[in-house]
């Protein structure tokens, strides 16, 4: 009987250990869960504040073309300014800027299978609904882009082929890319700014207070 007992004890003591080791084991473990997805919710909230700021940065472009548009809008063949047409011909007619809205960080978190740890789904649903909204806006601009590019490669054409004179042309070549700014693109994107960027500002809140 005192050698089982002995066995009995000397078992416990292996059992504990173990169970212990085992304990301390996932504790480690969910504690570095933990902190892997604190930097990759963090890496994702810096990603997206960029996003917003390059979505800023490209507004500012979308308000010149947008009054420009106005212009011609509000004016008709002989009341328009040859100076205020020059003006626009140099400083917005013939800019092209195309605008890229990174995703790096997001599909890290997708890849990694960190997704799994999180019991917030509101704020997993919130941080989708941005991403795919950053995704919708860079398409905006990448379609403005590719059309306005479009219309100054033929006008570009018509210029190098001495086929354009500003003061002695019809309406249309005479006023530098008027058949691309006819149609108010740029103001149509600066009306989808607000409904744009208004989820990927509440996501970046959110991760705000995630992270305190």
């Amino acid at each position: 009987m005192r050698k089982i007992g002995k066995y009995l004890r000397e078992l416990s003591v292996v059992v504990l250990g173990v169970a212990i080791t085992l304990s301390a084991s996932v504790w480690v473990t969910n504690r570095n869960e933990k902190i892997d997805l604190a930097l990759y919710l963090n890496a994702i909230k810096i990603e997206l504040e960029e996003n917003l700021s390059s979505i800023d940065d490209a507004m500012e472009f979308f308000q010149s073309e947008a009054k420009y548009t106005a212009y011609l809008q509000l004016h008709d063949e002989q009341s328009l300014n040859m100076d205020t047409i020059i003006f626009y011909a140099h400083t917005v007619c013939y800019s092209l800027n195309a605008y890229q809205l990174n995703t790096n960080a997001f599909e890290m978190f997708r890849s990694s299978g960190a997704m799994r740890l999180m019991n917030d789904k509101d704020l997993l649903i919130s941080i989708w609904k941005a991403y795919n909204r950053c995704s919708s806006m860079e398409k905006m601009f990448d379609r403005y882009y590719d059309r306005k590019f479009e219309h100054v490669q033929k006008e570009t054409e018509f210029s190098k082929k001495g086929e354009i004179n500003y003061h002695d042309m019809n309406y249309a070549l005479a006023v530098p890319m008027y058949n691309f700014y006819a149609f108010p693109l740029a103001i149509s994107i600066l009306n989808a700014k607000e409904e744009g960027i208004e989820p990927v500002k509440e996501t970046i809140s959110k991760l705000e207070r995630f992270n305190e």
